[in-house]
């Protein structure tokens, strides 16, 4: 199991500009992914600024994320299809401390998955961090952002700034894309 701690900041990109950036980084490596997202039936870890996914690309991930200050605490755990299975059939997390960190969030209630992202992904080096420029869709809808992983805050802040600057994009401020999509989760309900 890994786990990281690093700073994200990001910015919604209109389909023009996504389109530039594509071309720009033509040739670079693009992935393909869908988020399986997870939480218990009253959402008790979106209360709590945590999410809790399966990643699926060619492998599975279980991945919970926990926001502390400004970093976000990240737990990361290889699964394979049986585990995936019995998590969206029981709702019960395999041993360790991703279920740990979940348990002491939520008791004894079961996680649903009641939502799934895809997202077409290109990532790369940048400076002293790594640019995602994602197309994702979820319910029906499709948006376009442009993120920046960085070491830490104050450093990733300026070389945000700068990046912005350097591919001429206006900054529009984001909820991260599970928040967008509870967003839109919430008007269809």
């Amino acid at each position: 199991m890994q786990s990281a701690t690093q700073a994200e900041f990001k910015t919604l990109l209109s389909k023009e500009e996504y389109t530039r950036l594509m071309d720009k980084f033509k040739g670079n490596r693009i992935d393909y992914q869908t988020n399986h997202y997870f939480d218990t039936s009253r959402f008790s870890l979106k209360a709590s600024d945590t999410s809790l996914r399966v990643r699926e690309r060619d492998t599975l991930e279980l991945t919970l994320k926990r926001k502390k200050s400004y970093t976000i605490q990240d737990f990361t755990l290889s699964i394979d299809d049986d585990i995936f299975e019995e998590i969206k059939n029981t709702g019960y997390l395999p041993e360790g401390s991703i279920k740990n960190e979940v348990m002491s969030l939520i008791g004894t209630q079961k996680v649903v998955n009641f939502m799934s992202l895809s997202t077409k992904r290109l990532a790369l080096v940048y400076g002293n961090g790594i640019i995602f420029i994602d197309e994702s869709k979820y319910l029906g809808i499709t948006d376009y952002e442009l993120q920046y992983e960085a070491k830490n805050q104050h450093d990733g802040k300026k070389e945000f700034i700068q990046l912005l600057s350097d591919l001429n994009i206006k900054y529009k401020k984001t909820e991260k894309k599970i928040k967008r999509a509870y967003n839109a989760l919430k008007t269809m309900i």
